[in-house]
């Protein structure tokens, strides 16, 4: 799992492409993968409100709402995970990291991981939001 995160967080680092198709499919897969960043960028978020909400849980005798939330939390990061996890498994290195062309398959995989880390993005996004409004209340 931990190569798996170096190594869709180097993507954004190597490889250009050259020709105009792969030039698309690598703007493409920059594209994803800079939403996958900014998703990351949201876990720790995540981690300290389920830590909050578990220290409100543990002082609280109403314990389910922040349960409930902490629950919230942990589903959008295990979403996170398997949506990396699952990427992982249909790219390469070469594809994620140098811009290998993708095949016709490929490039509809590469359209449908667009809108699925666009989704696990308001996912977690609805997630923090209600785990914060537990929190205030």
């Amino acid at each position: 799992m931990k190569n798996l995160f170096l190594m869709l967080g180097l993507v954004m680092v190597l490889g250009t492409a050259t020709a105009q198709d792969t030039a698309t499919e690598s703007t493409k897969m920059e594209k994803v993968m800079e939403s996958h960043d900014i998703v990351m960028d949201k876990m720790p978020t995540i981690s300290k409100l389920m830590n909050k909400l578990q220290t409100k849980a543990n002082a609280s005798y109403k314990k389910k709402k922040y349960e409930d939330a902490i629950a919230d939390l942990k589903n959008a990061n295990q979403s996170m995970m398997t949506w990396m996890e699952n990427f992982g498994k249909r790219f390469d290195a070469d594809e994620m990291l140098k811009g290998k062309a993708l095949t016709p398959k490929k490039q509809e995989w590469l359209l449908e991981e667009e809108k699925n880390v666009a989704q696990l993005d308001e996912e977690i996004d609805l997630s923090i939001a209600q785990a914060n409004a537990v929190l205030n209340n």
